[in-house]
């Protein structure tokens, strides 16, 4: 979450909350399964607005995965962002919650986020495969 420091400004993050809109089953072997989710949500912190992004991900036969994002952010003052990355992923834990990591740039034509442009970030995410809900905590680097 995006806290102030003693100077008064916001960290270098957002927190995306997002909900699975689709998935597609795309191949079905040997080592696991290879599927694609679309996602929407809404993001806090150093920005706020709307998120969409679309994930491809390789489900191994142990639970883990690797993926790879695009995505899309509108601000709430109209500002848009957009950016990919890849990450990994442990298995779901009893309660079907998977952590995932993973980095990636972003790219903004924006002159207010215009810092942005070109950065990488880095991201932390609570992914619950039951309920298809995502809190994905990013840091811009």
């Amino acid at each position: 979450m995006a806290k102030k420091s003693a100077g008064g400004s916001k960290t270098n993050g957002i927190v995306i909350k997002a909900k699975a809109t689709s998935s597609r089953i795309l191949e079905i072997g040997q080592n696991g399964i290879r599927t694609e989710f679309s996602n929407k949500g809404t993001m806090s912190g150093k920005y706020r607005g709307v998120h969409w992004d679309t994930v491809e991900t390789q489900m191994n036969i142990d639970g883990t995965s690797s993926w790879r994002v695009k995505f899309i952010q509108m601000t709430d003052k109209g500002d848009m962002l957009v950016g990919e990355g890849e990450g990994t992923g442990e298995a779901p834990n009893s309660k079907g919650v998977a952590k995932l990591k993973g980095r990636g740039t972003v790219m903004t034509a924006s002159e207010r986020l215009a810092e942005l442009n070109g950065k990488q970030w880095i991201c932390e995410v609570d992914n619950n495969v039951a309920t298809g809900f995502a809190t994905v905590r990013v840091t811009f680097q």
